[in-house]
């Protein structure tokens, strides 16, 4: 199998270095071409431009920035791209950038599908971690086994060109929102007087992963029947913003000022869960 992966970053490489361990021959191009010199030096062959990297290919990676370098490599490589070569694109992009660019190689006759990852270039080294794929089922059932062998995970979510950079992107935002929460939940041990290793010691007891499937649920469903009634939880916000005084925060008084707007609009009898109300559907209650 000949393989042309274009891109040499921390997760390109980690699968460039992968694939060399698994696979015969691997061709990598990176703009900046001193990126490829490790890739290089483990036994890839370094392409001058992406047309020279993909020219006998079979199944061609792109790990890259966004969607316009996205756009921009493709425009490079097409002409050159063998007829039966899979192309395969692990970048982050945009839902709607995902499925323009799904419909403009289906229409010029290129195999074609959108596989962002949920890795470290660490777990791409070690074929560890969740691949995301969209595109035709039988494109897909081409090239299934060897994506397989990339991943631990190889999530197939059908052929919605759209979903599988969604699915990335709202996977992405809760990585966000907990490393919002855990600098807050930091910098709150500082004004209590404690320390983060106290906070880690709170997060291993209280193991607050539990709530995305617990609460999650209930709010996915727009049930906001009240646990932890959302007045309250704006008492222990007061709390927390009177510790921690005029240090900077990522998102606590962003949350608390959400949640002085719900109470103000009614709901404040309600679960700390209706932070969702204006994003999910809303219950019948008797």
């Amino acid at each position: 199998m000949r393989i042309a992966f274009l891109g040499a970053g921390l997760l390109g490489s980690g699968f460039v270095h992968h694939l060399l361990t698994t696979t015969g021959g691997v061709t990598v191009w990176n703009r900046t071409a001193s990126r490829t010199e490790p890739l290089v030096a483990a036994g890839a062959r370094a392409a001058a431009s992406p047309a020279d990297a993909v020219a006998d290919a079979e199944r061609i990676h792109l790990c890259l920035r966004d969607d316009d370098a996205v756009d921009s490599v493709l425009a490079a490589l097409l002409p050159a791209v063998p007829a039966d070569a899979v192309i395969i694109d692990h970048t982050t992009t945009s839902a709607d950038g995902a499925a323009a660019r799904a419909a403009r190689l289906a229409a010029a006759g290129h195999a074609f599908l959108h596989a962002p990852v949920f890795m470290s270039p660490a777990a791409a080294r070690d074929a560890k971690g969740i691949m995301l794929c969209v595109g035709p089922q039988a494109i897909f059932e081409r090239v299934d086994a060897a994506l397989a062998a990339m991943t631990g995970d190889l999530w197939y979510l059908g052929d919605d060109p759209r979903r599988a950079a969604g699915f990335k992107l709202m996977g992405n935002a809760m990585l966000v929102a907990i490393a919002a929460g855990l600098a807050d939940v930091f910098q709150l041990s500082r004004g209590l007087g404690l320390t983060p290793d106290d906070a880690m010691a709170v997060m291993g007891r209280l193991r607050p992963g539990g709530a995305i499937d617990n609460r999650g649920r209930k709010m996915a469903a727009g049930d906001f029947a009240a646990s932890f009634e959302l007045t309250m939880a704006r008492k222990d916000m007061g709390l927390m913003l009177d510790a921690i005084g005029d240090a900077p925060l990522a998102a606590l008084r962003a949350i608390a000022t959400r949640t002085d707007a719900l109470i103000d609009a009614g709901h404040g009898a309600e679960d700390l869960g209706v932070l969702a109300v204006d994003a999910v559907p809303a219950v019948e209650r008797s």
